[in-house]
């Protein structure tokens, strides 16, 4: 196999719809990332888990950051900088404060390493694939598509940023049914991403722009970057080479 690349920036989403965490390595698997959006908010009123894509008042959000902590169970963090653990009874409280309506944060599925959550089940919206690879090479190839100043990379939420090596373009999508090796770990590439009204979403440094999804859908028919799915249970780190070919 060839090396085209390696990998610049992991990151991890504990929360869904939350900011996530840069960090050095993650442990995959075919389920996909351990430890990522396994928590989801939820409409205090009806039930509804949040889905700020479609609803502006749940765009505050991205303006919360969720980080991992003891036993799997993630704290969130609040623009003033107080965190407060998701299965804390309290933190409905500052949900609602910063959304201005009731909300609280549920888990996916029961458990979680053992520990008895005592939180409430909440549906997903989607089907959450593995992992999401994106390259600075589709960030390059976007930027000059719209004209904009260099794009922040956690518009799109990836899970893997691949730094290529001389590739040009959005170059993961040729990726789409073919296998990588990341580090020791093969990678199947299943389908390109498709984009939504995420990308454009204010965001801590981050302003709203429409015009960022409206470039993806003129110039890469509203995709960027791709999903892909692990071969096996390993872990990736920052830094691991990236490789391509039979």
């Amino acid at each position: 196999m060839i090396e085209i690349g390696r990998v610049l920036e992991v990151w991890r989403y504990p929360v869904s719809s939350l900011g996530g965490e840069q960090v050095e390595h993650v442990e995959v698997s075919a389920e996909g990332v351990s430890g990522d959006r396994l928590f989801g908010l939820f409409d205090g009123t009806t039930g509804r888990t949040a889905s700020p894509e479609q609803e502006p008042r749940w765009r505050p959000a991205l303006f919360l950051s969720a980080q991992s902590g003891e036993n799997g169970i993630p704290f969130i963090r609040f623009p003033d900088g107080s965190a407060i653990r998701v299965d804390d009874p309290a933190i409905m409280d500052p949900l609602a404060a910063h959304f201005g309506f009731p909300a609280g944060v549920g888990a996916y599925r029961p458990g979680g390493n053992g520990v008895e959550l005592r939180l409430p089940i909440v549906s997903n919206r989607y089907t959450p694939l593995p992992m999401h690879l994106l390259t600075t090479a589709s960030l390059r190839r976007l930027t000059e598509a719209g004209g904009f100043p260099a794009i922040d990379r956690r518009r799109f939420r990836p899970t893997l940023l691949i730094e290529t090596h001389e590739e040009e373009g959005f170059v993961e999508t040729t990726w789409v049914g073919q296998r990588l090796r990341i580090g020791d770990v093969q990678i199947e590439v299943t389908e390109p991403t498709r984009r939504c009204g995420m990308t454009l979403t204010a965001q801590p440094g981050i302003s709203e722009d429409p015009a960022i999804l409206r470039t993806i859908m003129r110039h890469a028919s509203r995709n960027l970057g791709v999903y892909a799915t692990p071969q096996e249970k390993a872990v990736i780190r920052a830094g691991d080479p990236v490789y391509a070919g039979s």
